[in-house]
């Protein structure tokens, strides 16, 4: 996933489940690392029900999409670093920081509740509205001409097995890539940009070009090779890049980051779910479609 946000968050959504079945790959440090139906928290879970925000204390030593949560949530208050999955010597360090700048006690560079909850609240007074069409039943005006962004469809892991940060994390059966799995325009538009940091050196942004999403920016996380040049105008359906194979940007395992800008926004990349839980209700809707399962 990129390493450039400005976060947006909206309320804490769930990110981490099993694998949807023996076949389904699930791609560690990745754009959203583990991906996971956001009805069904595990990982993180909503602090106005429970009381916490993670469902454990993370300390050195620590995997996990939750770790990438708070590596996430540290950057986007100003204690910059690398959102890798992994609870590492920089991680505690920023925990160290943010613990010591808020005055709370002990300083010890492990996140407990305290320190969790602390920088949730934190990261909220930081988050701006989104002016995406996130209102439910809303965000799939406008979307009814657009296609699933990757083909084929039986070589796309389950939604239970999806997870959402900045945009949708998507893995392939069997980790497939490369030709065997080829991402395609999901609406009418110009390729504007190829190559975005922390999502590798082809993935393309497009910009669409028609509908209430107009002038808005779908972004192609840890594509490799791109098949059309910047500044070609594809139409719904044209193959524009194929899913990287090995570790292609910020990920260990194949698979596509597919998220929208927001209003106003550039061209990458909205913040940790600014949009991505609209776009999920597309990237759906259109798996389903698409006779996803």
């Amino acid at each position: 996933m990129s390493g450039i946000p400005r976060l947006a968050v909206l309320l804490v959504l769930p990110l981490l489940a099993p694998a949807a079945s023996a076949v389904a790959s699930t791609p560690h440090g990745s754009g959203g690392a583990a991906m996971v139906n956001p009805s069904t928290p595990t990982g993180i879970v909503n602090p106005t029900s429970s009381g916490s925000v993670f469902t454990r204390t993370l300390r050195q030593g620590d995997h996990g999409a939750d770790v990438k949560t708070l590596q996430t949530w540290l950057t986007d208050v100003g204690d910059t670093v690398p959102r890798t999955g992994y609870f590492g010597s920089m991680t505690k360090a920023a925990v160290f920081q943010f613990q010591t700048t808020e005055n709370l006690a002990p300083v010890t560079g492990v996140a407990g509740r305290l320190t969790a909850e602390t920088l949730l609240a934190a990261v909220k007074k930081t988050a701006k509205g989104s002016g995406v069409l996130d209102t439910p039943g809303q965000s799939l005006a406008g979307t009814g001409s657009w296609v699933f962004p990757l083909e084929p469809i039986s070589r796309v892991v389950s939604p239970s097995a999806w997870t959402l940060d900045q945009g949708v994390d998507i893995g392939t059966v069997n980790n497939a890539c490369g030709a065997n799995v080829v991402e395609v325009a999901m609406t009418a538009g110009t390729i504007v940009q190829e190559g975005i940091d922390g999502f590798g050196p082809a993935a393309p942004v497009l910009k669409v070009a028609t509908g209430p999403y107009a002038g808005r920016y779908i972004y192609y996380g840890h594509a490799l090779p791109a098949l059309v040049p910047v500044g070609t105008q594809v139409t719904a359906g044209e193959p524009i890049a194929e899913v990287g194979c090995g570790d292609v940007g910020l990920s260990s395992a194949p698979h596509i980051e597919i998220g929208i800008s927001d209003v106003g926004g550039p061209p990458c990349c909205p913040g940790y779910q600014e949009t991505s839980p609209a776009m999920y209700d597309i990237v759906l809707s259109l798996f389903k479609k698409a006779g996803g399962s």
